[in-house]
């Protein structure tokens, strides 16, 4: 078995995690606790890695149970569906196409902000799906379901996302 080289892993693909987090969890402080308890809990299990696959898709899914797990212990369901505000980081540097950019952000956070308005039973396979690329076989082992029911949750999440898209 080869080693788990933690300080590589972490340098590597913590802000790929701590965007996930962020994302799954809408709270920048619970994103950044969670993104460490993620790589503690990847160095604690790091004799249960499968080093033929990503490490990458290793981490992934630890960071996904773990938000789920601080999801579920939530004790108010409004702090689910609350909109937090995101870090917003701009372009290093003023481009010639600010418009582009800005029209592009827009788009991108009227995305962002129907997503999030989902209910969470649809917000959190789609977040899986699209964002971090699950299999729906992936998806059904995280949160328990059968693989028809994630296809249906994710039929049902694009719907409802294109009727909020088509109503801006």
């Amino acid at each position: 078995m080869m080693d788990y080289d933690f300080d590589e892993s972490y340098r590597k693909h913590s802000r790929r995690i701590l965007a996930l987090c962020r994302y799954l969890l809408k709270s920048a402080d619970e994103a950044e606790d969670a993104t460490h308890e993620v790589f503690v809990r990847a160095y604690e299990k790091r004799s249960t890695i499968d080093h033929s696959k990503s490490c990458l898709n290793w981490l992934l899914k630890i960071a996904t149970n773990h938000c789920l797990d601080r999801l579920r212990r939530s004790s108010s369901e409004t702090r689910i569906f609350e909109t937090a505000g995101f870090d917003r980081i701009g372009p290093s540097r003023v481009s010639e196409d600010t418009l582009e950019y800005l029209v592009q952000a827009e788009k991108g956070e009227s995305v962002r902000s129907a997503v999030q308005s989902l209910p969470e039973k649809y917000r959190v396979p789609l977040i899986l799906a699209y964002y971090n690329q699950f299999t729906y076989d992936e998806i059904g082992n995280a949160l328990g379901l059968k693989r028809n029911t994630v296809a249906t949750l994710l039929f049902r999440a694009k719907q409802q996302l294109r009727k909020e898209l088509a109503e801006l």
